[in-house]
């Protein structure tokens, strides 16, 4: 009796503690959009690079203007031979979209997931989640630096 009371009370605390993890990931993500937007920024650029054990074309910078991409630059010697310049636009994030993930990321049932925010303009520099802690190479991070705004 006493061994099924104390993993009742361990599953509990296990819960609560994703619970407020993912109450602190909310949380910050409304602050830091907040922040973004304020910050009424639409035109930039900034480098997106993903680490992953996958395969393809994995860093670029994007161009973004009046809040859409306009266009990647990117090393063409490592692009795949069954991937297009269009694919790398079309994969490359803006500061919406990486908001937009990590929305989407909380509303999924991930093992851990790290946001990291610049401090003055609320956008984020890295996305790091794994999907499953008992699954090697399930991981993704994404990653943005090199921010610089444009006119």
């Amino acid at each position: 009796m006493l061994s099924k009371i104390s993993m009742l009370l361990l599953i509990i605390s296990a819960l609560i503690s994703c619970s407020s993890n993912d109450d602190v990931v909310i949380t910050e993500l409304g602050k830091n959009r907040q922040l973004w937007i304020s910050s009424q920024i639409e035109n930039y650029s900034m480098n997106e690079r993903i680490s992953c054990f996958c395969a393809g074309l994995l860093e670029w910078d994007v161009f973004v203007e009046n809040g859409e991409k306009v266009s990647v630059e990117f090393d063409e010697t490592n692009l795949p031979p069954d991937q297009t310049s269009q694919d790398v636009l079309d994969n490359a994030r803006t500061i919406e979209d990486a908001f937009a993930l990590i929305e989407g990321l909380t509303t999924q049932n991930v093992a851990s997931l790290v946001v990291e925010y610049n401090e003055t303009y609320g956008f984020p520099t890295l996305i790091s989640v794994d999907f499953d802690l008992n699954i090697a190479d399930d991981e993704i991070a994404y990653i943005y630096s090199n921010f610089i705004i444009t006119n």
